[in-house]
């Protein structure tokens, strides 16, 4: 019998939802993307209405896994429509939101090194129950959210495809068989406008619903070009999310499209979108001898001009082009009841495209510009059967398939100060070096994941997964020339002085892996207030494509070998122990998580040098390959306190992370290691080392700690504006919210360098305040976000004769705003 809308019958309701915190407490990939596999469930998805994530947050504290849960109240409160919003209410958790081609962290872990389009991600990101694999799907504005979550350890004994650290799981919204309609605007500094449509009801009662949900994000840039006036770091966005909603007697079916695109000021160059110039170059090799000239002495030389300016936030371009991103998918789940069994089938498809453009040069100058296009085919289907819940013994199975294809275009092109620059004189304005890298990937998977709950206290969770994938990768590099007074052998040999590589062919690639994945999570619930939990899991990743793979060559251009196209499988193993506590009859929330991850096969760059040129001289080579050994380990809280004072409560999450190399020897030297070794050396000359060892020392860029605290406050005010009409004849709610993201110090640069560089501890502050219609039909405030204007650098180097020192450049600036809602109907 079917289900009225807005209604649920309560013993249904217990049936599908109360025995799910006991099955989800056991599952080693107990992140909640677990717990939307198990929401497909027919009689749970008949629910109507808008969702705003509280059921998943309470849910929360019930798992035994450390999750943290933002809810679309908050982020519509605080508005968190990015994923480096989202990340300061998370300490474990960061993003880099300058670029799609850099992913999310978790654990200080993401992809790893290498072009990344060919690499699988310890990390996962799902979206309304898709794995999508590619990290330029996280790229955009998620502005029809329904929550937020994190869930950490091996994933994929029972949902979507594997994972080693962790996932990212972000919800949307369903839509409604109550017609509603809301828009928002939002005004801001640097101009930017931020308007929001979501409109959703029935199209047959009871029967089929829609809703649909746009976006569009602009503003002036923070930093300004000097020459055309381009505004860098600036916001132009746009995405519309359209969705139908069919409900039946015993099947419910949902179907999604998603366009979102991009084209901004973000990705130029030589000062792009991780580095700009702040100072004339000052390296010193650990030798203790000089570069024969700085960058700015250089500049003087080769081109006979001076530095414009060192200044990293007025950059001198002499052309600004835009950096283009887009994304469609589409995806469709339908879920069936068979019996008391619920058959869940989603099938899915993305595509991402990216296109950046560059200039050519700061201070005026056309030498060169480096650019990567990348194009990417995603499709996944996955059929799953889930028991009913509430029995001693609950089991979820299924089987996952998934084909991606990556297109890498990379190009380097030359400009009208090249030929002066690198000394060629046949490097001609136009001349460019094309390299066309492919990886594909087919994975297919079946999963089994059962928990038998023993007594009411104890209960253990066994999942399986056993995935074989075919990884696929070349690498295609070819020139373009043009006729001219220069042959094409003049042509090639000076692309190649100037960074180019020639004309090469790695042939195609093929590598399979079959690999498991395995979990136990055991729970014991000690009394209604404390649970206590344990976790030992096995994940496992398929090697890396390294898209980039290029022939290794001697000073005289010989052909001496190949890089390797495709990296060894990376090996995981998890092991957590931790407790979810509750105090003072639910109002304190206090969770506690310890962790440690040991990492076989890290992929990331390495220097080989096995090859020697004539002289027996080895060739020193950096390329994508593994370290042999990494840990991770650490400990997380979370929780939230409503105070005895109504209307108030406080959130709270910190981390400790110490993320380390154990055992990696050759690892790649820093900059200021490579120095030149003459001619006929003199007696005694130390030359440079091909490798240093990197063995048990911490990361960079990854805090050892890190806090969020947040406070929210609202306090009724009855009908303040019934004076101005009857429209405003309401009762209206005052809110208060902030948010303050800490962080330690972080280190910047290899331990090994000369001149080291932290960053300091920062906190970034975020706040606002305003009123609300009781009904919600109004709400109006006002914001600031990064109250203090905290910007520290991301990265650091002192450059060398013939790049100057770089900074990278640092998160947006304090930014502060208003915001009205209106619900249309």
């Amino acid at each position: 019998m079917r289900v009225a809308p807005g209604s649920l019958d309560k013993r249904r309701r217990f049936g599908a939802r109360a025995p799910r915190a006991a099955l989800l407490a056991g599952v080693a990939c107990l992140s909640l993307d677990i717990a939307l596999a198990q929401d497909a469930q027919v009689d749970d998805v008949r629910v109507t209405g808008a969702r705003d994530g509280t059921q998943r947050q309470e849910q929360a504290t019930k798992q035994p896994r450390p999750i943290v849960v933002v809810t679309s109240k908050t982020a519509e409160r605080e508005h968190l429509d990015r994923l480096t919003d989202l990340a300061q209410k998370v300490p474990n958790y960061r993003v880099d939101g300058s670029h799609p081609r850099r992913p999310a962290t978790i654990r200080g872990v993401g992809l790893g090194a290498g072009t990344g389009d060919g690499s699988e991600s310890d990390t996962g990101f799902v979206v309304d129950n898709v794995f999508w694999k590619n990290f330029g799907f996280q790229w955009g504005d998620f502005v029809d959210l329904e929550s937020f979550e994190i869930g950490l350890g091996p994933q994929g004994a029972a949902f979507g495809k594997n994972t080693t650290v962790g996932n990212i799981v972000l919800r949307t919204q369903l839509p409604s068989f109550e017609r509603k309609a809301s828009f928002e605007t939002s005004f801001a500094n640097y101009n930017r406008i931020i308007e929001k449509l979501n409109v959703t009801g029935p199209i047959i009662d009871d029967k089929l619903a829609y809703r649909v949900a746009f976006y569009l994000d602009k503003s002036d840039g923070w930093i300004r070009d000097q020459v055309t006036g381009a505004g860098y770091r600036n916001d132009n966005r746009w995405g519309v999310r359209g969705q139908l909603y069919y409900v039946g007697d015993s099947v419910t079916d949902r179907l999604i499209f998603n366009y979102g695109r991009s084209a901004e000021y973000s990705n130029i160059g030589a000062c792009s979108s991780t580095v700009c110039a702040f100072g004339d170059s000052f390296q010193l090799f650990a030798n203790g001898s000089l570069p024969a000239r700085t960058y700015s002495q250089t500049l003087a030389q080769r081109l006979g001009r001076p530095v414009l300016t060192f200044d990293p936030f007025k950059p001198y371009f002499t052309r600004t082009p835009t950096f283009y991103a887009q994304q469609h998918n589409v995806s469709n789940e339908a879920n069936i009841q068979l019996g008391e069994n619920t058959l869940s089938l989603i099938s899915a498809y993305g595509h991402f495209r990216l296109q950046p453009r560059v200039p050519l040069g700061n201070q005026e100058l056309s030498i060169t510009g480096g650019r990567v296009d990348s194009y990417v085919d995603q499709f996944s289907q996955e059929i799953r059967l889930a028991s009913p819940k509430e029995q001693a013994l609950e089991w979820t199975t299924g089987v996952y398939s998934m084909y991606e294809y990556v297109w890498n275009h990379n190009l380097t092109e030359f400009g009208s100060d090249a030929a002066a620059w690198f000394g060629a004189p046949a490097l001609l304005n136009g001349l460019q070096n094309n390299r066309d890298g492919k990886a594909r990937t087919f994975h297919v998977a079946a999963y089994g994941q059962t928990t038998y709950h023993v007594d009411e206290q104890l209960a253990l969770t066994f999942g399986l997964r056993d995935s074989y994938e075919i990884k696929e990768g070349s690498n295609f590099s070819w020139e373009q020339i043009y006729p001219n007074q220069y042959s094409l052998a003049q042509q090639t040999a000076a692309i190649r002085s100037g960074g180019g590589q020639g004309f090469f062919d790695t042939g195609g690639v093929s590598k399979t892996l079959n690999s498991l994945t395995g979990v136990f999570n055991p729970q014991y619930r000690i009394d209604e207030h404390i649970l206590i939990f344990g976790l030992v899991g096995r994940g496992e990743k398929a090697g890396a494509v390294n898209t980039a793979a290029q022939p290794i060559l001697d000073g005289q251009n010989n052909f001496k070998g190949w890089q390797p196209v495709i990296t060894k499988p990376e090996v995981s193993w998890d092991y957590e122990i931790g407790a979810k506590t509750t105090w003072l009859d639910g109002a304190l929330v206090a969770n506690i998580n310890f962790y440690w991850n040991d990492i076989y096969n890290f992929q990331t760059n390495l220097t080989d040098t096995s090859y020697k040129d004539s002289l027996g001289q080895p060739i020193r080579t950096t390329y994508l390959g593994t370290a042999n050994h990494v840990q991770l380990r650490g400990v997380e809280i979370d929780g939230r306190w409503t105070t005895p004072l109504e209307g108030l409560s406080f959130n709270y999450s910190g981390a400790r992370t110490d993320a380390r190399w154990l055992d990696f020897a050759n690892a790649a030297t820093p900059a200021d290691w490579l120095w030149s070794t003459p001619t006929n050396p003199p007696a005694g000359f130390l030359s440079a080392p091909l490798t240093l060892s990197r063995s048990n020392s911490r990361w960079e860029l990854v805090p050892l700690w890190s806090f969020n605290v947040g406070v929210n406050y609202e306090r009724p005010l009855g009908p303040l504006f019934r004076d101005l009409g009857e429209w405003a004849d309401r009762s209206v709610t005052g809110f208060f919210y902030a948010n303050a993201a800490w962080q330690d110090k972080v280190q910047l640069t290899d331990p090994h360098a000369v001149f080291q560089y932290w960053t300091s501890p920062y906190t970034r502050t975020n706040l606002g305040f305003g009123l609300k219609t009781d009904d919600e039909r109004y709400a109006l405030s006002v914001w600031v976000k990064n109250l203090f204007d905290n910007r520290p650098f991301t990265a650091w180097a002192p450059g060398n004769a013939t790049t100057p020192a770089t900074i990278g450049w640092p998160n947006d600036p304090r930014a502060f705003g208003g915001t009205m809602l209106v619900k249309l109907y």
